[in-house]
């Protein structure tokens, strides 16, 4: 077998040295390791998975946590989703006050610590529909970690009240919010955003919703969903930007990779297809080269990448498994088809690779090395 330095060239050798030391890569340097050849990809894998050793060491994370999509409905025309209904669409619906606690008691129960709820964003919900879904957990438990309503979301709020994202951020809280899924991302970049969800928020005002999450102290994760139409200097380009907002909020807690599933979905039914394992592998790599060193924890999606694949992303870069979940729908709605995992599941999954696996909180905080 080749030494390292030889299964490269010059110009990748010096890129791989840079990000080894924590200096931020430019646009070109990022579009150069995500247009590398496919024998340099278990290069730049090792030297992400090094990378990976050097931030975090070996330890594999997890969280116990509860997905509950409270509503289908939505205004929304994203080409990736076949998970919105129309109001009158036979399958459509809308969770009660009643089944949401109940979910949170079942999750409880099971000896959950995060509660995540997202849904479509429904034509006749307003604030006061979401301060009740809130209410609804807290009913419940006054502990568990909520986990709730997207960049997205929070600007339907905003539109339906005529209220400044702050006033319903600081009304959310009230009511129990402790943090904010950062999606709604896709790519950050309005040119694709016009065409893949052109309802959906502009790069400047998800920028701008994170930041005043940061700004008042309510942490978020940050994600990318990758392989529609987007170029190589887009996915680059959005690298750029959450590392930017992360080195000025250190607001997020997390990056998480999302692999576009086609099979459902109107731009998978026009013949676009979901990326190949090499490029997942890639993608994860690339993260973690690009902002290991401000923002610590890669993640990598086992409802999207699938078992082979989640363990193929540990070993390029990825250092958790994201949350046990207990129900997902928007994935399986696109056509995926893995089941959500059991904690025990999880913790096989990361010795699998040679790691230790770890529960966590939703801000990272260790529960317990197993």
């Amino acid at each position: 077998m080749k030494p390292v330095t030889e299964q490269v060239d010059g110009e990748l050798f010096e890129i791989l040295q840079v990000a080894l030391q924590n200096e931020q890569l430019t646009e070109k340097e990022i579009c150069r390791l995500l247009l590398s050849e496919p024998e340099e990809l278990p290069t730049i894998a090792l030297i992400a998975d090094y990378k990976r050793w050097l931030e975090v060491g070996d330890i594999v994370t997890y969280v116990r946590n509860r997905n509950i999509n409270f509503t289908n409905i939505c205004i929304g025309s994203c080409m990736f989703c076949g998970f919105r209904r129309d109001k009158d669409d036979e399958d459509a619906y809308v969770l009660s006050p009643e089944e949401i606690a109940r979910k949170t008691a079942e999750a409880v129960w099971a000896g959950a610590t995060e509660v995540c709820l997202q849904g479509g964003l429904h034509p006749d919900f307003g604030l006061s529909d979401y301060l009740k879904i809130l209410d609804s957990v807290r009913s419940v438990s006054k502990s568990i970690h909520i986990h709730a309503f997207s960049p997205e979301e929070i600007e339907h709020i905003c539109r339906q009240e005529g209220m400044d994202v702050f006033e319903v951020l600081c009304a959310l809280r009230e009511h129990g919010l402790d943090s904010v899924p950062g999606t709604a991302a896709e790519i950050l970049s309005d040119n694709v955003r016009e065409k893949i969800c052109p309802r959906k928020v502009r790069t400047k005002r998800w920028t701008e919703i994170v930041k005043a999450c940061h700004s008042l102290g309510i942490p978020t994760t940050s994600t990318i969903m990758y392989g529609t139409i987007e170029t190589y200097r887009e996915r680059a380009k959005h690298l750029l930007l959450i590392r930017k907002i992360q080195e000025e909020t250190s607001g997020f807690t997390e990056f998480v990779l999302l692999p576009f599933v086609s099979s459902r979905t109107p731009l998978g039914k026009a013949g676009l297809r979901s990326p190949s394992m090499s490029e997942n592998i890639k993608m994860h790599a690339v993260a973690r080269l690009v902002l290991g060193d401000v923002l610590k924890n890669i993640q990598t999606s086992y409802v999207k990448l699938g078992l082979e694949g989640a363990k193929a992303a540990l070993m390029a870069g990825a250092n958790d498994l994201g949350g046990t979940l207990m129900e997902e729908n928007i994935t399986s709605a696109a056509g995926g088809n893995v089941r959500c995992m059991k904690a025990e599941e999880l913790e096989e999954l990361a010795r699998a690779v040679g790691r230790i696996p770890a529960e966590r909180t939703t801000t990272y905080r260790l529960i317990r090395i197993c």
